[in-house]
């Protein structure tokens, strides 16, 4: 499904088709590369989740975006704040909610989910941000970039504003996936909520292609 031009925005209705449902959990210690432990961990209790188009967000930890910090290996202790974020479509809703009160096996490591905090639409801020988007490790910044610009012109997006950021390597049993930060700025409010929906590239499972709204970056270069 693409989405037309909007050109009345002061009229622009949010879609409750695809939503972000956040539970409060409980861990001690988690290795800052989770995402592929913590997909398997929520594929045994939600096995849908790999055929329903979901996205899985990494947990973070209270101390902002994660734009400006390297995170290469290492541990770190979740907070109070510290959530659990599952993005999927609206029907599954009652269905993701059955993980409260199941603690996720992570192998050395386990996440108790606390409880259900809210599920809410996607938003039509104009900045987006996605911690991680999967890519090939031997291209260039301006390649990546190149690759970005053509996906997100194929789903009807202009792109105006776009940066790219820090790299990461998630592990797997299948081996490593390279990945590099991407944030986007100046979007339609209808290609803002698209782009949240669709995605850009694979391993939504593993948090990757995932964008958030950002309330504005004081610089980006093009």
């Amino acid at each position: 499904m693409f989405w037309q031009e909007d050109t009345n925005e002061e009229h622009f209705t949010l879609p409750e088709s695809i939503q972000e449902v956040s539970f409060k959990i409980q861990s001690k210690i988690l290795p800052m590369d989770h995402g592929f432990l913590l997909a398997q961990a929520l594929l045994e209790h939600l096995p849908w989740l790999s055929e329903s188009n979901a996205g899985i967000h990494t947990i973070g930890i209270a101390d902002g975006n994660g734009w400006e910090q390297s995170k290469e290996g290492g541990f770190y202790y979740p907070s109070k704040r510290s959530k659990l974020t599952i993005r999927i479509q609206y029907e599954h809703l009652d269905s993701v909610k059955t993980i409260v009160g199941k603690t996720l096996d992570l192998g050395e490591y386990k996440i108790k989910v606390v409880k259900f905090i809210n599920n809410k639409v996607l938003s039509e801020m104009p900045v987006l941000f996605a911690k991680q988007v999967a890519c090939d490790q031997s291209i260039s910044e301006a390649v990546f970039l190149q690759q970005c610009f053509d996906q997100l012109t194929d789903l009807g997006i202009k792109v105006n504003k776009m940066m790219a950021g820090l790299e990461h390597t998630i592990q797997t049993d299948n081996g490593a996936i390279h990945t590099r930060s991407l944030m986007l700025a100046d979007l339609k409010k209808n290609e803002s909520i698209l782009l949240q929906e669709k995605g850009l590239g694979d391993h939504r499972l593993l948090g990757c292609g995932l964008f958030i709204a950002q309330k504005g970056i004081e610089t980006l270069e093009t």
